[in-house]
């Protein structure tokens, strides 16, 4: 009996473990398809991760069909891992929408386990929302608490094998060594999870690497998805929300006539020249480059009439910027494309999107000029 214990826990143990491996894996490969098809949308940036979770969800009850032929200590050790990977999901996930789909695929992989009525069916929802909210609204508390912030899933889990004995009645050992197996699980995952996105969160404060690109000097995508995240989420209040987009004219041809060092001091002095011009007329307005010459600025909390001065200003700003180069100096022009936050947005995504459509709309429309979504302004 001791040895079944043991090895419920290791497999317990060495799952989870695994699983947070591949959560954090995922999370990376999202981070850098967002950036690479410029996707600031929580939603959209936990797309791959939603997919593979759900899969594995399914996969592991196609397993535990299976090992309910061979021995019941297997199946309820797979159903305790589900448990683990649905409860360890709920806390770290940050998408609402993501979270909901996770748990509709969970709720219909436990429903072949005849622990899923209606009344069982509404306790799992308010339960793994009440572990979500906790995640994003005790995140003040926890850092100084932290066994506060893992309790919940403990209380949960023995509800659920509570539950599980109830209708099932496995053997009292199982439903022991499985708690006692999903208790030193979730308190080693947490712990090392939480020490981890810690110290994450204090370099990130501390490194201006993570913050800054290292070309151009300017605030980085990275920076750009969060600060638009955050913005975005003040319109609901009523405050007007502005975003521009600009890249330089002809950069390309900048790179093949006078060199890449000639390029790279165009996108630095565009960067920086943009940046000092702004932060005179508002210390929140900044420049981030978003890719390649491509850069953007949030505008929180202006008006229409206010991001069109502005737009204005910066068109007039970069014609102003000269670099020089050993043919002589270089005079540089940007396209700039500009929108307004507005109600039938979904999300940021969609109106970091429309001002990149009025970028290119003011591209074609012959350079050096600034668009506000389907108007093109030259002067």
């Amino acid at each position: 009996m001791v040895a079944q214990v043991l090895t419920v826990i290791v497999f317990t143990l060495l799952g989870g473990l695994g699983f947070t491996v591949l959560f954090g894996l995922l999370e990376s490969y999202s981070d850098k398809r967002a950036a690479g098809i410029h996707t600031v949308g929580q939603f959209q940036q936990a797309i791959p991760l939603v997919i593979a979770i759900s899969l594995l969800l399914v996969a592991l009850r196609i397993i535990n069909i299976a090992a309910n032929q061979q021995g019941m200590e297997i199946y309820w050790l797979l159903i305790n891992l589900q448990l683990l990977i649905m409860m360890y999901s709920d806390l770290m996930i940050d998408s609402f929408w993501a979270f909901a789909i996770l748990k509709i695929i969970a709720g219909i992989t436990f429903a072949g386990t005849g622990i899923m009525t209606i009344a069982m069916w509404m306790v799992f929802m308010v339960i793994g929302s009440a572990l979500f909210f906790e995640s994003h609204y005790a995140k003040n508390w926890s850092p100084d608490n932290p066994w506060l912030f893992a309790l919940p899933p403990l209380v949960v889990d023995a509800a659920a094998w509570v539950g599980i004995w109830l209708v099932w009645r496995p053997a009292l050992h199982i439903l022991i060594s499985n708690y006692i197996a999903f208790v030193i699980a979730i308190l080693v995952i947490f712990f090392n999870g939480r020490s981890q996105r810690s110290s994450e969160q204090v370099m990130a404060r501390l490194t201006h690497e993570t913050q800054f690109d290292a070309l151009s000097g300017v605030r980085n995508w990275a920076m750009f998805q969060s600060d638009l995240t955050h913005a975005y989420t003040q319109v609901k209040n009523d405050e007007p929300l502005g975003v521009m987009t600009f890249d330089l004219d002809h950069f390309k041809a900048i790179n093949d006539t006078h060199g890449h060092l000639a390029g790279n001091a165009a996108l630095k002095a565009a960067a920086q020249g943009l940046e000092s011009m702004l932060q005179t007329q508002d210390p929140k307005y900044h420049v981030y480059r978003t890719g390649g010459e491509e850069f953007a600025v949030i505008l929180p909390n202006t008006t229409c009439q206010r991001a069109r001065e502005i737009g204005l200003d910066a068109l007039e700003c970069m014609r102003q910027l000269q670099i020089t180069t050993q043919a002589g100096e270089l005079k540089l022009t940007a396209s700039f494309g500009m929108t307004q936050a507005n109600a039938k947005d979904r999300d940021a995504t969609a109106t970091f999107r429309r001002a990149d459509q009025a970028l290119y709309l003011a591209k074609n429309a012959g350079r050096d000029r600034l668009a506000i979504d389907q108007n093109v302004i030259s002067d």
